[in-house]
């Protein structure tokens, strides 16, 4: 039989249908049938028949003609919003990413699977997962390591050991001692308690990298999770049911515990969840819609959840990427625009180099000789202007391997820094499964990872500032030889005169 969620004034209700051939009609009024009986006022309706409505999907918003069948207008546990004319928006509908509405409609599950063990992940492939590319799944040694981590955390409460948040509070709780019948509670409460983010919620490519590289942190076997429950956690990942997780909230020196709580708020059933399938509605029904439960904490666990660096990291690999890639068009550009200033190669030239042999200076110079003028490759501009006078070009060209090269070793020396938090245990207290003890550190300081994404910020920075430059030389006909503002009814056209304003400006 099939069953549909459907969202009214702030309330999701399961709505059964017993026949295919009811209408979508049927289907708001059955809704807000439900709706008033749950009402002590009724919700301020007189009867069913009084209320007039229309009904649009939650994925990609799209209306609904009253009069079709649910049979050919809707899937078997679709989600949908019915709106109640006169009504505002309810509060707590959130829309599916306005920008992104049509690709979520056509996102395709992924066939192909990335095996995680906590060790080899590459930001690359965390950037992949984060776009929907690679399902999960562990290694057959990292199964193994969740296992013997779990043993020593089942260990300890069977022994009634006081150990920080297995069997205490938090924090400056952590003298309360916690009986064995609430480390459930103790653990829910926690995950609930922490969940205190503001903002809109990350974009489902985000939240995805966030929850593979939570997963991928746990397969480590350091932080005492049931391989049952990282299990689930994986399923959740695999049918894309992704977490309502603020984008503020983090202060890093505690780790990212406030998004990190609302991704397992999430994955226990509570607050708000995003999938392909659903679009926005509550964490239960979207688990249900997919044929996942709710993963019940035990002990450790909720701790095990939200302890890490994980939000700043897999943003921060998002970021090192996107730098890479804009290293290399920098490069492409920059050799484009020396080559329509008709300026020269030599400063490319290797000898230069080599006598200062910095590595990424070196790279952006053999980028530049393989891009520009060669035997090879020869180019008309630059034999137009073989002979002429000119000994050497404005610093914004002459001077690319050294300011593009350093830009290349910062964002390979963030990238090192990343692949290893990557891949890096964060929680506390670590479970060392080999001495069969819990030791509480530090792991979960966000230092490391912040403090290189503020060099790959200034790094960043210059390529911006340099490329500016060459934009005002390729404007300023006193500098370029070219018409003014790259135009050629100067006047009647502006050109790119605002343009360049704007380069300036950012």
């Amino acid at each position: 039989m099939p069953r549909y969620t459907v969202h009214v004034r702030g309330e999701w209700l399961a709505v059964p249908c017993l026949s295919c051939t009811n209408t979508i009609r049927w289907l708001g009024k059955e809704a807000v049938r439900r709706y008033m009986k749950n009402k002590p006022d009724n919700g301020g309706f007189a009867s069913v028949e009084e209320v007039k409505f229309y009904i649009r999907r939650c994925k990609g918003l799209g209306l609904l003609d009253l009069d079709d069948t649910v049979e050919d207008a809707l899937e078997d546990n679709e989600f949908v919003e019915v709106v109640i004319e006169g009504d505002i928006m309810s509060p707590d509908f959130i829309p599916s990413q306005p920008e992104g509405v049509h690709l979520y409609s056509k996102y395709r599950e992924p066939e192909q699977y990335i095996s995680l063990d906590g060790n080899s992940l590459t930001t690359e492939d965390l950037v992949n997962l984060g776009k929907g590319l690679y399902k999960i799944k562990l290694t057959p040694e990292a199964e193994a390591k969740v296992k013997q981590s779990r043993e020593v955390i089942e260990r300890i409460v069977k022994e009634q050991k006081v150990v920080y948040g297995i069997t205490t509070g938090f924090g400056k709780f952590a003298r309360t001692v916690i009986p064995i019948s609430k480390l459930r509670e103790l653990q829910e409460n926690l995950v609930r308690s922490h969940s205190a983010g503001v903002g809109k919620p990350l974009s489902p490519e985000r939240s995805r990298m966030l929850l593979a590289l939570r997963i991928n942190v746990l397969a480590k076997g350091y932080s005492g999770i049931s391989l049952e429950t990282l299990q689930q956690v994986i399923e959740a990942f695999n049918a894309s049911c992704l977490p309502y997780i603020p984008e503020k909230g983090t202060v890093g020196a505690s780790g990212d515990l406030a998004p990190l709580s609302h991704l397992a708020l999430g994955l226990i059933g509570e607050g708000k969840m995003w999938s392909p399938k659903s679009g926005w509605a509550d964490a239960k029904y979207v688990l249900e819609a997919h044929g996942l439960r709710p993963v019940s904490l035990k002990s450790k666990e909720g701790l095990a959840l939200i302890n890490g660096t994980q939000m700043i990291t897999s943003l921060g690999c998002e970021a090192v990427e996107r730098a890479g890639a804009i290293a290399r068009q920098a490069d492409i550009i920059a050799a484009l625009t020396l080559e329509v200033l008709k300026g020269t190669t030599r400063a490319f030239d290797t000898d230069i180099h080599a006598v200062r042999p910095h590595r990424g200076q070196a790279e952006v110079a053999f980028r530049f000789r393989s891009l520009l003028d060669s035997d090879h490759h020869p180019s008309e501009i630059a034999e137009s202007h073989r002979f002429c006078d000119r000994v050497q070009d404005a610093y914004t060209m002459r001077c690319c391997p050294q300011v593009h090269g350093v830009v290349n070793d910062t964002i390979a020396f963030v990238k090192e820094i990343m692949t290893t938090e990557i891949n890096s245990a964060t929680d506390n207290p670590m479970v060392f499964a080999e001495r069969a003890e819990t030791i509480s550190g530090g792991n979960f300081h966000g230092e490391y990872p912040a403090k290189a994404l503020d060099y790959l910020a200034i790094g960043v920075h210059e390529l911006a500032a340099i490329s500016e430059r060459r934009i005002e030389r390729l404007c300023n006909p006193s500098l370029s030889e070219l018409p003014a503002f790259l135009v050629t009814e100067g006047g009647l056209n502006s050109g790119f005169m605002i343009a360049h304003c704007t380069a300036a400006a950012l």
